[in-house]
This record gives structure tokens, C-alpha cells and sequence, in this order.
């Protein structure tokens, strides 16, 4: 029987999507208690907070939410205009009962200006109910293009591979022969063969260095490289503007060779998306059953096992913060351990023992924000 995610009478397809509906309702709660619904100032207050992006939803509840303040605002603003405009009439009666003896033309004046009144009133709830539309619309659209999008890119990795197999089953004499003559033409040069499954997404997208896969994990994504770090900070794998932007390798380091550390970068979604699972990681039995990460590059299968967790902060000019993300390439054995070193001292499940100079290793960092620019990055090292 399929599970249902359900919070009052709304039910949700995922659990993604129930655990971000569960955040939301917090979020709401916790607005609720701070502010007063029925002061119109507050009111205003929670509307302009969303609407500058300082307050943000992840599901229909908190859409729901933002609508129901922006009836309220505009409620409110309609209060306002009638009560101003009762204050005009008071105003008017008490001269004298100047009202009563107005010509025609200056009540013709008056409907006039009442009306212009109430249309401009028309306009700004309806201004107020398309802004909601438009925000809950963006939302789920910008959603459902990145889930999509990630799909296609399965879709093609998996096409990849079995057209590779079928064109080997089918010509496996001609390209024994193919790859005997190029061997021969290149000679001592080293040839870089694309694996099967990612010659067609290579292809497409150039910039594809790799693939990271964790089992029972959101984490299954495409990697990309380019000489600019934030490049796909905020964009997806076609180079189009997205929020949840592309897992990305360091632009210092070398994939092929390897670097000493290789530093794939990831935003941490509160969706889940991206990063966003490597938190779970601070629980050190959720290590346990997710200690096996794979990273293929697109040349090599790989597989890595987790040795370090860690919590650290982006170290600026005038601080003494340990850059983790600057250590690429060990220059010797005691590089190496001043950089094992200050992995234990910011590890909060530590490992490190069983790593040697030897060892390759990978690191994936994102966000957190226990502090202010905190950092949850994961050390793991080659196992094959």
C-alpha cells in the first residue's frame, strides 16, 4: 500500500515534499506567535518580509499562507480607503451642511472621485492576487523544470550506456580494430576513453567531469568543471539561471591525474535538493549505513568511504580560519598531515586514522548554518 503524506487535509506526493510542508508549518507557527494577524501593521509587515524574499516557503502551505496575507493586506487597505473616504463625507457635512447644498455638478464630482476610488481599489487587490499567483506559480514551475531537467539527464546517461552496449555487441571486431589503429596512431600518448553511459551526456554537455551516486540518498546527480568556481552556483546543467544551481569539482583540481583532494561543491537545499541530504550526515549512525560514496568521473569508476564529517567556517583575509578548500594538491607527506590535522580538530565523526599519504581522497562541501558562513564539508578517501 502506497504511503500517504498527509499534515490536517493537505496531502503531498513525496515525503520531500511533506518534510518541506513540516518546515513550512514550523516557519508559520512560529510568525504566528511573534506577530499579531489582526494588527494591520504586522500584517503589512510579514507581506513586505516575503515579498523582499527575507521570509521564504517551500510548499503549498506556505503559499497558502502568503495568499492569505495578501487578502488580508488588501482587506486592509480597503478599510483604510473606506474609512478615509467616510472622514472626507464627516468633513464635508460638518461645513455648514455644505453637502446637502451642492449643485449637481459637484455631486457628479463626488461620484466621480468615489468611483475612481473603488477602481483603484480593484486594481490593487487584483495587482495583490496575481502577485500571489505569480509566486506560488514561479515556485512549483522552477520545481518541476529542475526535477525535469535532472530526469532527462538519467534519461540520458541510461541511453548512453545501453547504446554503447548495443553498438559494442553489434561491431565489437570493427571497434577492436578501430581502438587497435588508434593506439597505433597515438602511441606513447595517453588515451582518455569516455565510459559508456556518459559518452552522449559529454557530448552534450561538455563541462560533465563526473557522476556522484549514494545509495538511498537524493544524491545522484551530475558533476561539471569550468575555470570559474561560481559559474554553476546558480545554474543548471544547460547554463540556464536555477536556484538550486549544479553540483560542481573545483576548478583547481585535476580529475584526471587525480589531485591529492578532489572538492565537489553543492548548495544545501532545504528541498532536499543538491546537498541538501549531507547534513543527515551529522548523525553519526546515518554514517554508518551511508559511508560508501560513488564517484565516477567520466573516465573511471570510483568508489570512496567516508572518514571524516566535519563543521568548519569561510576563513577570510583577516581571520585565522583553516581553509579546508584550499587543500587540492599535498606538496609532501607533512602537508598531507598538518591537513589530517586540522580535519580532527573541526571533525565531528573522525576517522582520519585509517588515512595515509598514499590515499586519494574527495571532499564534498556545502552550507550550514550553525554559524554565520558555516561550512558541513565530508572527507572520504579511495577504496577503489
Amino acid at each position: 500500500m502506497e504511503e500517504t503524506y498527509r499534515i490536517g487535509k493537505h496531502e503531498f506526493a513525496t515525503r520531500e515534499e511533506w518534510e518541506g510542508a513540516q518546515r513550512d508549518l514550523e516557519k508559520i507557527e512560529a510568525v504566528v506567535e511573534q506577530m499579531d494577524l489582526e494588527d494591520p501593521d504586522d500584517v503589512e509587515a510579514i507581506y513586505h518580509l516575503v515579498r523582499e524574499g527575507r521570509l521564504t516557503f517551500e510548499s503549498k502551505l506556505g503559499t497558502m499562507f502568503f495568499c492569505d496575507i495578501s487578502d488580508r493586506t488588501a482587506q486592509n487597505l480597503k478599510s483604510e480607503l473606506e474609512e478615509s473616504r467616510k472622514q472626507w463625507a464627516d468633513e464635508w457635512i460638518g461645513q455648514g451642511g455644505l453637502l446637502e447644498n451642492r449643485t449637481m455638478e459637484g455631486q457628479d464630482e463626488k461620484e466621480t472621485q468615489q468611483s475612481l476610488m473603488f477602481k483603484l481599489l480593484g486594481i490593487a487587490c487584483a495587482a495583490l492576487a496575481v502577485v500571489c499567483i505569480l509566486f506560488y506559480t514561479h515556485s512549483v514551475y522552477s520545481e518541476r523544470m529542475a526535477t525535469k531537467k535532472l530526469e532527462e539527464v538519467h534519461q540520458q546517461k541510461n541511453i548512453s550506456q545501453a547504446v554503447d552496449w548495443y553498438a559494442g555487441g553489434a561491431n565489437s571486431e570493427t571497434g577492436t580494430m578501430e581502438s587497435q589503429e588508434v593506439l597505433q596512431e597515438t602511441q606513447q600518448e595517453e588515451v582518455w576513453e569516455v565510459l559508456p553511459e556518459y559518452n552522449l551526456l559529454h557530448t552534450q554537455y561538455p563541462d560533465l567531469v563526473g557522476w556522484i551516486h549514494i545509495d538511498d540518498t537524493q544524491i545522484d546527480l551530475p558533476v561539471m568543471q569550468t575555470a570559474d568556481n561560481d559559474y554553476y552556483l546558480h545554474r543548471n546543467i544547460d547554463g540556464a539561471e536555477d536556484v538550486n544551481g549544479t553540483l560542481f569539482l573545483d576548478c583547481r583540481a585535476d580529475y584526471k591525474k587525480p589531485s591529492t583532494n578532489l572538492i565537489i561543491y553543492g548548495h544545501n537545499m532545504k528541498s532536499g535538493a543538491m546537498f541538501g541530504g549531507l547534513k543527515q550526515y551529522l548523525d553519526e549512525s546515518y554514517v554508518a549505513g551511508h559511508e560508501t560514496i560513488q564517484f565516477d568521473t567520466i573516465y573511471e569508476k570510483q568508489t570512496y568511504q567516508i572518514v571524516a564529517v566535519c563543521l568548519s567556517q569561510v576563513g577570510y583575509q583577516d581571520e585565522g580560519a583553516y581553509r579546508y578548500y584550499n587543500f587540492i594538491e599535498a606538496e609532501n607527506e607533512d602537508a598531507f598531515n598538518a591537513f589530517l590535522e586540522n580535519i580532527r580538530n573541526c571533525a565531528v565523526y573522525d576517522k582520519t586514522q585509517d588515512v595515509t599519504f598514499s590515499d586519494n581522497l574527495l571532499t564534498l562541501s556545502t552550507c550550514n548554518n550553525y554559524v554565520e558562513d558555516g561550512r558541513l564539508f565530508v572527507l572520504a578517501k579511495k577504496i577503489q
